[in-house]
This record gives C-alpha cells, structure tokens and sequence, in this order.
C-alpha cells in the first residue's frame, strides 16, 4: 500500500486460493486523492500469470462523514478486473498504478494466490483447521452450527417484529439551517449554516441544499479533514453540533423569501435490546442429556437468567429534512439615494489609476477603478464614464476577486476601461462617483475617485478634418476686378456661362461637402455602436494571438501557448458575441451561439478545444503532436465561427 498525503491505495482479492479453472475479482482503490487522472492495473495492464475475463469496471463515490466526534471527507475510485489463472502454484497479481494531476504516482500492494488443479467454486470453506472442525469428530460441532443459524433467525425476526421508531431518531438526530439575521435591506449579507445535531453514532451527508430563488450567494471555505464537533443544548439536551456547509446569502427582491428545506441522507446506528437464547439450551435440549442430567437442573433460574439477553446494535437508512426557514426583505430607503447609486451594499472604498497620462492619438490608455470592502462585491454596477469631447472607452473588463470568506464575503472588483483619444489636446477626466448602503449605519455613503489630467499629442495616423476654404483666403490671392463683359470669359472659344467647366467649379465644393457631412455622421455613428466596434475588432484581437501561440508552438513552450490560444478563443467570443469577460462563460456562450443558429457541431468543435486547453494549463504533458493540432483546430473553428455568426 502506498500512502502519500493521506492517499490510500489498496489492492484486494476476493479469495486467497482458487483453482485454475476457477476466476478471481480483484479491486484496486484508492482513496483521498485530489484530481485522479489515470487509475488502472500493472502497466498495459499486463497481469502477467493471469488474463482478464472480464472488466475493468469502475467506481467513484465521494462521502462525508462523522466519526469518533469528528467529521470526515472522503473519496474514493475504484477499478475492478475479474482474472483466470494460467497455471497452478504460488502465483502473484502486480500491483496496479495510479497517477494524479500534479504528477505523483501511486502504486497499490501485490496480491499473492495460490492456484491449484482443478475447481474450487462448489467446494465448501472448511475455516481454520483444528480438531473439532468435522462434526463426525465433534460430538457438539453440530449442535453449535444449528445454535448459530438458530440465533440468526430470532435475530431476524425480532427485528422485523420491531420496526424503528422514527420519531425516536428524529428526536437524537436532526438537521437544521441556521441564520444570523431574518429580517434584512435588499443586498444585505445574511450568513447561513447548516448544522447537523447528533446524540447517536452516524454517518451522514448533505444530499441536497434548498433552492436560494431571489438571492445571489457565496460559500465560505470549510475547515478540510476531520473537524471537532461544537456541543449545544437543545431542550435541556446535549448534541454533537457539526457544520456540514456556510454560505453568505445576498436577497435580490423584496418580500418574503423562504429558504426550502435543506435535506440529508445516511445511516445511523441505534441500540436495541436482542433476547438470545441460552447458548446451553441446544445442549440440553438433547434427549440423551435430558435423561442423563434430569429435570432439577433444566429448571435451575441460571439457565432461563436475563444475563442471555444482549443489546445489539442495528444499522439504519435515515433521510433528515430541515425546517424551511424565511427571510423577510424590505427595499432600500429613498431618503439620501444618490442618483449615481449602483446597488453596492455593504462596506468599501473606491481608487482609480491609469497607466499613462501622456499619449499620442493612435496609442489606448487602461483606467483602472478598484472597488474594495465586504459586501455584495459581483452585483455592484460599473460606474458610468463622463468622458470630455475627444475621448471615448469601450465596455470595461470586469475581474471579481474573492479574498476573504470567514464571516463576511470580502474582495475586490476590478473595471478597466479602455480610453481611445480621437484629438490632440489637454483633457482631465473628471471625479467618479460611488456610493453604497451600510447596513450597520442604515445610510448611504458618496465617495469619489480622484480626477485625471492627459496630455495627447498626435500620432502618425492622425488627419485633421480639412479647414474651409473661407479661412484660407488672403488679401493677396484677391486680383484685379475684370471689368470686360461676361462674354469676353470664355472657354475653348464658348462663353464660360456655357460650359460645364464653369458649373462644375460649383458642383464640385457641394459634392465635397455633402461627402463630408456623410462621413462625419458616419463615423459618429460608429463611435456609438459599440457593439458593432467590437465585433469588427474580434479577429484582429484573435489572429494577434493566435500568431503568439504559432510562435510559442515553434518554441515548444506549452503552457504558454495554451494560455494563448485559450484567450484567443475567449477574446472572439466576446467581442464577437458582444458579452462582456466578466460574464462570459461556457453556459452564456453556448446560449449566445444557439440564438445566433451556430450548428451543434460546431459549438461541440470549440468545447473540446476549450476543455484541451484548460486540461493542458492543469496538467501539461499533451505533447508537441497534439499543440499543433490543437492549433489547427482553434484557426479551423475561428474561421467557421466567423461564417457563422
């Protein structure tokens, strides 16, 4: 057995001694071991003095527990292969190999067999060999076989006649989710756990949590391996208290919101009171011994003494279900709202950076604003932008991140925007402003960020809009007034009135002018359809990265170029599908894909080129064979996505 951060893993026969035209089950499982990637038998599955008749068949089953007072996760997998010997002898099973995501190889025991001729599945087990194992040699082996069998089925049938009492273990064990608060703001955190309370030996675990309809919510992180039970008293009664699940729970609409019952599943073990019978009775109810011994001793107390009557202990399925629990939730006063208030509830503060403040017109700056506190961090809004003429930001980036989860959900929320300047010139980016609810308080709170000044200057592809020719016109370009009468003007020897040189001098600054005033609307049109701008610059986004991860594969740098190609695709969709990082995901893109018609086949394409990246990022041993078709795939995919959509 090979045990490694806790890691079990054992291999196990279902008999030691077979014969060659016999089969034999053997089961390799290991336990508590994080992210299993491969599970199997020796390698190539090479069993050497065996060959497999059937299987492997796997299993996987995951539990948590409580034992001796204290609570216990496990998981575990297991592969079963059943075997036929080749030869007879002292043979020996190898012993199967595992291996989990960060690279640490597991190795179970051998198993040793000893096969002999012929068949031993109808032979009887004899057990230990001792004196008294054949009952024509033992005058009492008979009569202590029958006295067993005879015990299991009273046992049996007192237990049949007496069916368990519900009520009773309801009463010793019962699950219950507990509140800190029941009357709460909208957005107000309340913190719920789920407590299972035990007077009784058990083994239990969650099978399933109420539907949390109407609030948004966030688990806490449980202490891992064996906890220590808390002890409560509840009506006068001691109980082992164990926390099985903590959430923070954030309501979304007013009313009264009921949380349903959470339930739980598992066996418990009772005690009851078993009336054996008198291990000596079989003995005396033997008519030779009755004759011999006579009837005084038969009806000697000793024999019929409640000593004989045991307490047995017995296993029982139980499925536990709390009482539904409900929250009642008013609206945020009006009184104080600020008109920027973006539903922030809780407790922050507000900082803003750029990572540039002199720039030329063909050059982005990132405005990045960092929201910090305890609250309800992912449903604050982005605040809005009131950029000065010149300057225009796409959709920010948004990046929740979760730091802590002891007793409130803490963090960040990151925004970047995206500012492109369109003029040379100074422009200051005003004030932002954030305010949000403290609950504790009952009043809202303004902050706001400092204000920026950016200096642009032109870039290399800057072209101002051409001035009017009004404003060109000099005293010196004016010549002398021609005082000859219009016929003298003419052209190729026709009055210039008359010719379509002269009407075109007039045509020609209309047309120019018209032409601008079409591009100008055109291009703020543009400016205004973000969408559209993001959508134009999905493949130029994607094919700069998927040229990264071309030179990466050359590089044969495997983590990065997997990294690269991961955020290709993303990127795509969503410029493309115009949804923004923060909210991407697989769900919300292959919803997006399905409203746009992308044919199944497809949306199945660019999962497996996902999840080969994501697996790669975790555990990088694909090899330079499938990077290069794991290329071909992401440029085949972009190229039919674009069709497509």
């Amino acid at each position: 057995m090979s045990i490694a951060q806790n890691v079990s893993f054992t291999a196990q026969a279902t008999t030691a001694k077979i014969g060659v035209k016999d089969q034999v089950q053997l089961t390799y499982t290991i336990q508590n071991v994080q992210d299993l990637r491969a599970l199997g038998g020796p390698e190539g599955d090479n069993f050497k003095d065996f060959e497999i008749t059937g299987g492997p068949f796997q299993s996987q089953s995951t539990q948590m527990y409580v034992a001796n007072g204290r609570m216990v996760q496990t998981s575990s997998y297991s592969i079963t292969f059943v075997l036929r010997p080749k030869r007879t002898g002292n043979l020996t099973i190898p012993p199967g190999v595992a291996k989990d995501a960060a690279g640490h190889n597991y190795q179970s025991n051998s198993v040793s067999i000893q096969v002999v001729n012929g068949s031993l599945a109808n032979a009887q087990p004899r057990g230990n060999q001792n004196p008294f194992d054949d009952p024509f040699d033992d005058p009492f082996a008979a009569m202590q076989q029958r006295r067993m069998q005879q015990q299991q089925r009273q046992q049996q049938l007192q237990q049949q006649q007496k069916p368990v009492n519900m009520d009773d273990i309801n009463k010793d064990l019962f699950i219950r989710v507990v509140v800190d608060k029941s009357k709460v703001h909208v957005g107000e955190q309340i913190t719920a756990s789920y407590k299972l309370y035990a007077r009784i030996p058990m083994q239990m675990g969650i099978s399933k949590l109420p539907s949390l309809n109407g609030f948004w919510t966030q688990d806490f992180e449980m202490p891992k391996g064996n906890v220590k039970p808390i002890e409560e008293v509840v009506n006068g009664k001691k109980y082992q208290v164990f926390v099985l699940k903590k959430s923070a729970l954030f309501p979304q609409q007013t009313g009264t919101l009921e949380l349903d019952p959470a339930e739980a599943q598992g066996v418990a073990r009772i005690i009851q009171q078993v009336q054996q019978r008198n291990p000596f009775a079989d003995f005396f109810d033997d008519p030779a011994m009755q004759k011999a011994m006579g009837s005084m001793m038969m009806n000697d107390p000793f024999f019929n003494n409640a000593f004989f009557n045991q307490m047995a202990y017995r296993d029982v399925q139980v499925h536990l279900k709390s009482t539904p629990v409900k929250i009642t939730v008013t609206a945020l006063p009006d009184k104080g709202k600020p008109a920027d208030f973006g539903d922030a509830v809780g407790d922050f503060n507000i900082a803003n950076k750029i990572d540039k403040k002199e720039l030329t017109t063909d050059d982005v700056a990132n405005l990045t604003i960092t929201i910090t506190g305890s609250g309800n961090l992912k449903l604050i809004e982005a605040p809005k932008l009131n950029l000065p003429n010149g300057l225009e930001s796409f959709d920010p980036a948004i990046i929740d991140t979760i730091t802590g989860r002891s007793t409130t959900i803490s963090g960040s929320k990151i925004i970047t925007y995206a500012i492109t300047p369109h003029t040379p010139g100074d422009y200051q980016i005003p004030a932002i402003p954030f305010s949000y609810f403290n609950p504790q308080t009952g009043a809202y709170v303004s902050l706001s960020t400092q204000p920026i000044t950016l200096h642009v200057k032109p870039g290399k592809h800057y072209n101002p809009n051409v001035p009017s020719a009004s404003n060109n016109i000099a005293l010196k370009d004016i010549h002398n007034i021609e005082t000859k009468s219009l016929k003298a003007l003419t052209f190729n020897g026709k009055p210039l009135l008359y010719t379509p040189v002269y009407w075109s001098m007039y045509g020609l600054p209309l047309l120019a002018f018209v032409g601008m005033l079409f591009w100008k609307r055109r291009e703020e049109k543009l400016s205004k359809d973000i969408i559209g701008l993001r959508s134009k610059r999905a493949n130029k986004v994607a094919l700069k990265r998927l040229v990264t991860a071309q030179k990466l594969l050359q590089q044969n740098s495997e983590k990065p170029f997997y990294e690269e190609v991961s955020k290709a695709i993303w990127l795509y969709l969503s410029d493309k599908l115009a949804i923004p990082l923060s909210s991407l995901s697989r769900e919300s893109a292959t919803d997006a894909l399905a409203m746009r018609k992308v044919s199944e086949e497809l949306q199945v394409r660019l999962n497996k080129v996902v999840s080969e990246c994501e697996t790669a990022l975790y555990a990088p041993t694909m090899g330079v064979k499938q990077m290069h078709t794991t290329y071909k795939d992401a440029v085949k995919i972009l190229s039919d996505l674009e069709e497509a959509v």
